[in-house]
């Protein structure tokens, strides 16, 4: 998702003013309604039709890229609050463990985290790298329907998302959305290579099976080419790069 350089609103798919090279939402979208900093002019062709047509550019962007590593102001709070409605999430699902196996359970809530946390960052930093503000913030809309999945049969994980300022292109739009799928199926395969030392009944071997199965899950959840989902902008920019990954984390999914 990007914000709107004016007024913040969210936008899946913003609109790129051709003077500023700024982004705005539906409302914002014309020059003369965000006070566009670019230099524009009305001209008139020699068919008699007129139109706009840029004779400068100067831009000040309204959110200054961070350096790579760096969290906003409330980041680190947005994103201890993602996830500790994802850990609630997954008690609601297995807090038999509680009392069966409280070991267990610690290390299930560890693996669980690392899979949210190291995706979001996964985007955050991959946007960075490229020269972009990238902050992750609560989505209120979203972090309700988690909640309210609490007491469902069906779970909604989506408390939050990687929010990125002034994206310039599908392809690095698709880098920084490959980055968080890709980040899980590493994962995975760490865990699986973790499977191949430890006895199946251990308790590695055990969180070694959960590991797989978590990161593989949100992986192949995450490349749905659809809607907001991470798998929409990858196809969009590469659908090469869409099938290996979707291939990658069929195949965890499966060994898990």
């Amino acid at each position: 998702m990007v914000s709107c350089d004016l007024c913040g609103k969210e936008e899946y798919m913003p609109f790129r003013c051709r003077y500023c090279g700024s982004y705005f939402c539906s409302e914002h979208r014309m020059p003369e309604m965000h006070d566009c900093t670019g230099s524009y002019q009305q001209s008139r062709s020699t068919t008699g039709s007129s139109g706009f047509t840029a004779t400068g550019y100067s831009y000040t962007p309204t959110r200054r890229a961070t350096r790579y590593g760096l969290f906003g102001q409330n980041e680190l709070r947005d994103l201890g609050i993602g996830l500790g409605v994802i850990l609630l999430i997954m008690l609601s699902s297995y807090w038999r463990l509680f009392f069966t196996d409280p070991i267990f359970m610690m290390g299930v809530v560890l693996v669980y985290g690392m899979a949210f946390i190291l995706h979001e960052l996964a985007h955050k930093f991959s946007a960075q790298m490229l020269g972009y503000w990238a902050e992750f913030k609560i989505n209120q809309q979203g972090l309700m329907m988690t909640l309210l999945s609490l007491i469902s049969p069906f779970k909604i994980i989506a408390p939050g998302a990687v929010m990125i300022g002034n994206i310039a292109s599908w392809s690095h739009y698709g880098k920084v959305a490959l980055s968080g799928p890709v980040t899980n199926i590493v994962l995975g395969i760490l865990f699986f290579a973790m499977s191949l030392f430890t006895a199946p009944q251990s308790y590695w071997g055990a969180l070694a099976n959960v590991g797989m199965g978590i990161n593989s899950s949100l992986a192949l959840f995450n490349l749905i080419p659809i809607g907001v989902f991470d798998g929409a902008k990858i196809i969009k920019w590469n659908k090469y790069a869409w099938g290996a990954t979707v291939i990658a984390a069929g195949i965890l999914y499966l060994v898990a």
